[in-house]
């Protein structure tokens, strides 16, 4: 696990304990899209598993998202 993904998952642990069950998929979402902006998280999706079931949706819906943005950079020429 790289160090940054390390950090991801100990920051998530730290801060969940502290908010509304209905709140914390989309800070899980907000905290997940930070990281992602400023360092290297390519390899979250191979430890996906070593978070709790509400960062793995974000991880999920995150990595699903990036791939679907890859997607509509893709030329399809005239009809």
């Amino acid at each position: 696990m790289s160090p940054e993904v390390a950090l991801l998952n100990e920051t998530w642990e730290i801060v969940r304990s502290n908010l509304p069950t209905k709140e914390r998929l989309t800070i899980a979402d907000s905290i997940l899209r930070a990281f992602a902006e400023h360092v290297d998280i390519e390899d979250l999706p191979e430890y996906a598993n070593e978070f709790d079931k509400v960062m793995k949706v974000a991880i999920k819906d995150y990595f699903d998202d990036d791939l679907l943005d890859e997607d509509d950079d893709e030329d399809y020429g005239a009809w």
